[in-house]
C-alpha cells in the first residue's frame, strides 16, 4: 500500500482558500460584512501561502495580526460580539496549525474585539 504524501502548509492553505469560513452568519449577519470578512481570510491564507513550506513563525505571527486589524477596522459600529468573535478565532486557529504552529492568546493580542 502507497504511503500518503504528507501536505504541505501551503497545500494545507490552498485547500480552505475561497471556501465560505463563517457561511453560519448567513442567517444573522449583513452579507457585506460576511464577505470582506471571508475575503480577510483569504488574504491571510494568500499571506501564510507566500511564507513557502516552512514558515517562519515571526512572520506568520505578522500576517495573523495584519488580519486581525482588518477585522478591527471592519468591527466600527460593534458588530463583532461573542459568536463572530468566536469562530473568527476558530478559523485563525485552524489556519494557525496548517502552517505548523501552536496557536494561543498571544497571536490575536492586536485585537479590539
Amino acid at each position: 500500500m502507497a504511503k500518503r504524501k504528507k501536505l504541505t502548509p501551503p497545500e494545507r492553505l490552498a485547500k480552505v482558500r475561497g471556501k465560505r469560513h463563517f457561511k453560519s452568519w448567513d442567517t444573522f449577519v449583513d452579507a457585506k460584512r460576511t464577505a470582506r470578512s471571508e475575503k480577510s481570510i483569504d488574504t491571510l491564507i494568500d499571506d501564510l501561502i507566500l511564507l513557502g513550506e516552512e514558515p517562519d513563525e515571526k512572520k506568520a505571527r505578522r500576517a495573523v495580526a495584519r488580519c486581525v486589524k482588518r477585522f478591527n477596522k471592519m468591527d466600527d459600529d460593534g458588530w463583532i460580539n461573542t459568536i463572530e468573535r468566536d469562530d473568527i478565532c476558530d478559523t485563525l486557529d485552524a489556519l494557525i496549525k496548517k502552517c505548523g504552529f501552536e496557536p494561543d492568546d498571544d497571536w490575536y493580542e492586536d485585537a479590539d474585539w
